[in-house]
């Protein structure tokens, strides 16, 4: 360190040093108790030592090394925050791949069941067309019935119906039960 000295003699090598609470260093031979020999002020000295704290030594180290070793702890963290930011970034492009294919999935399932029910609606249509149609054919007797009561057409032959007065009020079955009812009294 080619900018270390003793503030008051001057002195670079060969004895222990401290620096003041002002900021002053002295060597051991130049130190006043309780007063910077510089300045005059009161004041309190830490020796120069390995043993001090790294806030403290960290005005006594070179520069460049300094600036070194930062830049390497700088570095390891701008690589770590570059594989972390790098791992998200993987993790959000593989669930964008398989957010994709389950959209295409889903789109073409949909496209089937829409051609599914295309498929039904046009046999429902046509369903609905023949029972049209057949309902229709029921309805041409019904209306030419209608015109007049006691006629109607079968196969373009026109039948009369009979009024149900007319019948016999007594059918076979009962004949014979007379019959036999009479002859069991006789």
């Amino acid at each position: 360190m080619e900018w270390f000295h003793c503030n008051k003699c001057f002195l670079r090598t060969g004895s222990k040093f401290a620096v003041s609470s002002c900021g002053h260093i002295c060597c051991e031979a130049c130190i006043k108790p309780e007063q910077c020999v510089i300045c005059g002020t009161s004041c309190s000295y830490l020796p120069i030592t390995d043993k001090m704290k790294i806030q403290e030594r960290v005005f006594f180290m070179d520069p460049m090394k300094l600036f070194q070793s930062r830049l390497e702890h700088i570095t390891q963290i701008a690589d770590f925050q570059r594989t972390q930011m790098q791992r998200a970034t993987a993790y959000f492009k593989h669930k964008s791949v398989e957010l994709e294919k389950r959209l295409k999935e889903v789109t073409q399932q949909s496209y089937r069941q829409i051609a599914e029910l295309k498929r039904e609606n046009a046999d429902l249509k046509s369903r609905n067309m023949e029972l049209k149609q057949e309902m229709a054919e029921l309805k041409k007797p019904l209306s030419q019935r209608r015109g007049s009561p006691g006629q109607f057409q079968t196969n373009g032959v026109q039948r009369i119906s009979l009024p149900v007065a007319v019948a016999s009020p007594v059918t076979p079955h009962l004949r014979t039960m007379r019959y036999v009812c009479h002859s069991h009294f006789v």
